[in-house]
């Protein structure tokens, strides 16, 4: 017989107008089966140890009966309206929890009610961890099962983003919630990679603060973070960034990392009455290693890219993709002036001074021309010490010399400190397309051969 089968049995027994079977939850207590006349009944309503007399059953595990009832019925806990109850019994079970009758009617329950109401008690302990056993059975079995879609996800060639909504989208529906998220580090923040849920759309994308938020403690402390419904930590902060307008009744967040270190997180949280099934910890636990695993490979895949595409000494873009721009801009015919800087130099320097005095050259040279140049140009180096810079817009040659007095000027200035020889070699040239040529490689001969006439 089920446990719904058993809570209707003992309705019809004691012609009551309210039986209900609760199992204790932490300081609550949760309704697990109910019948009832009373359509105010609140089955989702928890109460609290403490203040109701199913409570008292509970925490001080003896049975209560009390045949007038006279009291507030606030002290029942799981009506929305008053029932005009008169008749009250509570018998606790082994589980821990308790089976609760009412009645209407004054004088209702005896101390034979109470003792057949006990037997009751037993047989539906047995059957709560019985219930308890299939239910953790289930959730294992649940757990195996979303590990393995995850997988069969991440074998599939699609696009990243798509693979992890669908990760995401599995692990929310086992955590019961309404909404999901994965955040990773970039620079100073965090970025909304993923969003599954209740106002996903208007999230995805958004950028929020590394610290003094629910989401960022994740990342503070590298650890899992684990709120009950409800509760008043929520309230104080903003779940992910201020004025979110997110209004979380709980939440569980996940580091992602990386050698051990925390670079986002994987966050569920509850925006309505629905809690998150603290059963489903594990299982989401083990989506966020998953998730991390993926990440971190994607991570390394894209930073060995960059690394292949990038000068070791100075970050810079390789030659390759640097004449790939001027060829681009060419096609889109669009003015540039392209500049020729070179220290002829710097292999004698290296030689005299050591290759890490030649690199720091190399770096400080870098800096000296991207702060010239600005943000929008694109920079390469492409041998030695000689860098070439692309700048859109300019083309003509008093605005050319103007670029290349302040381009020296700053370069300079950038190795005052360094060897005195460095400051005499300097050769700076520009050439404009496409008013010097239309060909990009003479356009380059003509900035390299102008820079060593004006270093002569």
């Amino acid at each position: 017989m089920s446990l719904d089968s058993f809570v209707e049995l003992i309705f019809n027994v004691y012609e009551a107008h309210t039986v209900a079977l609760f199992t204790k939850e932490g300081d609550h207590l949760s309704c697990l089966s109910a019948v009832t006349f009373a359509k105010s009944f609140d089955k989702e309503r928890l109460l609290p140890l403490d203040e109701t007399l199913a409570g008292w059953a509970v925490k001080h595990r003896e049975p209560l009966i009390i045949g007038n009832f006279d009291k507030d019925e606030e002290t029942l806990g799981y009506y929305r309206k008053r029932e005009e109850i008169k008749s009250f019994m509570a018998y606790p079970l082994e589980a821990p929890g308790v089976v609760v009758v009412d009645s209407k009617g004054k004088w209702v329950f005896t101390e034979k009610d109470k003792k057949i109401l006990a037997h009751f008690a037993a047989v539906l302990t047995k059957e709560v961890e019985g219930e308890k056993r299939l239910s953790q059975m289930e959730e294992e079995r649940e757990e195996v099962a979303l590990l393995r879609r995850q997988l069969n996800f991440l074998r599939q060639p699609r696009p990243d983003d798509a693979l992890i909504k669908d990760v995401v989208r599995e692990a929310l529906s086992v955590s019961a919630g309404d909404l999901a998220l994965v955040c990773v580090e970039r620079r100073d923040s965090l970025a909304i990679i993923c969003a599954v849920g209740t106002g996903a759309s208007e999230l995805l994308g958004a950028e929020c603060p590394l610290k003094t938020t629910i989401a960022s403690t994740v990342l503070e402390s590298g650890r899992e973070f684990l709120l009950p419904y409800d509760s008043g930590y929520l309230r104080e902060k903003p779940l992910l960034f201020p004025n979110d307008g997110i209004k979380a009744r709980q939440y569980f967040g996940f580091p992602l990392t990386m050698h051990e270190k925390p670079f986002g997180f994987v966050g569920f949280a509850s925006l309505s009455g629905r809690r998150l099934r603290e059963g489903a910890i594990t299982a989401l636990g083990d989506a966020a290693v998953l998730m991390s695993l993926f990440l971190s490979r994607s991570r390394l895949a894209g930073e060995m890219e960059t690394q292949a595409n990038s000068d070791p000494a100075t970050g810079l873009p390789r030659f390759a993709l640097f004449f790939n721009v001027l060829e681009r801009l060419a096609k889109e015919k669009r003015r540039f002036s392209l500049v020729s800087i070179d220290f002829p130099g710097f292999r004698a320097c290296n030689r005299t001074f050591g290759t890490g005095y030649g690199d720091e050259l190399l770096k400080r040279m870098c800096q000296g021309i991207g702060c010239c140049v600005g943000k929008s140009a694109v920079i390469t180096r492409s041998g030695g010490a000689h860098f070439y810079a692309a700048a859109a817009g300019s083309d003509g040659p008093e605005e050319g010399q103007n670029i290349l007095n302040v381009l020296r000027f700053t370069i300079l200035n950038a190795l005052s400190d360094m060897a005195e020889g460095v400051k005499k070699d300097i050769e700076v040239g520009t050439a404009y397309f496409p008013r010097d040529s239309a060909d990009l490689w003479e356009l380059l001969d003509i900035a390299e051969e102008r820079a060593r006439k004006k270093g002569t």
